[in-house]
């Protein structure tokens, strides 16, 4: 396995850390979170979403950022990587508790904006935490990916695990394509 092509190892500090260094970038630079009445060039119709910035002392009121996780997944997409719904959560700000329940919507949006715009389904490479290591995922968080991937358009086919490693070489071959352009909605 070549380098580029290495998965990050729940064992790897480095690689873990990557992803955790990314997430406290994406959560301090201005230009790649949004808050309700910003703009941002490469989402457009983001602005007025149900997605904010996470507010001090605002308990369980926090929403996690669509542009904090395309953000998120483009560079670990770029590395050949895979992250976990804890990583997406920490992008944004917010806690794994007040994440869960929102993360299968919010990942939905994601996807069919990416979608809309010709893109794979981006949040193919996000994974339960035991699978982070290699990409592939089974049960409830493999069934979770193959409804958005349908409710988005796709056929699936009769091998859902198959058609999510698919989707994750797209995801990887469109971050390669698109490395260093500013995308733009």
């Amino acid at each position: 396995m070549t380098p580029a092509a290495r998965p990050v190892t729940q064992g790897s500090r480095v690689a873990a850390t990557g992803v955790k260094d990314a997430a406290r970038r994406l959560r301090r630079s201005p230009s790649a979170i949004l808050d309700s009445g910003d703009a941002d060039p490469r989402w457009g119709d983001l602005a007025g979403t149900e997605e904010r910035l996470p507010r001090p002392n605002g308990g369980t009121g926090e929403e996690l950022c669509l542009a904090a996780t395309f953000d998120l997944i483009r560079s670990v997409a770029e590395a050949r990587h895979f992250l976990s719904y804890g990583d997406v959560a920490a992008a944004s700000g917010v806690p794994w508790n007040a994440a869960r329940r929102r993360m299968d919507p919010h990942l939905f949006d994601l996807c069919r904006r990416a979608t809309a715009r010709g893109w794979p389904l981006l949040s193919a490479l996000v994974v339960d935490k035991p699978s982070v290591a290699h990409g592939a995922m089974r049960g409830r968080p493999l069934v979770g990916f193959a409804r958005a991937a349908e409710r988005c358009g796709r056929i699936i086919g009769g091998d859902a695990a198959s058609f999510l490693a698919d989707e994750q070489q797209h995801v990887f071959a469109w971050a390669a394509k698109e490395q260093g352009h500013v995308l733009h909605a």
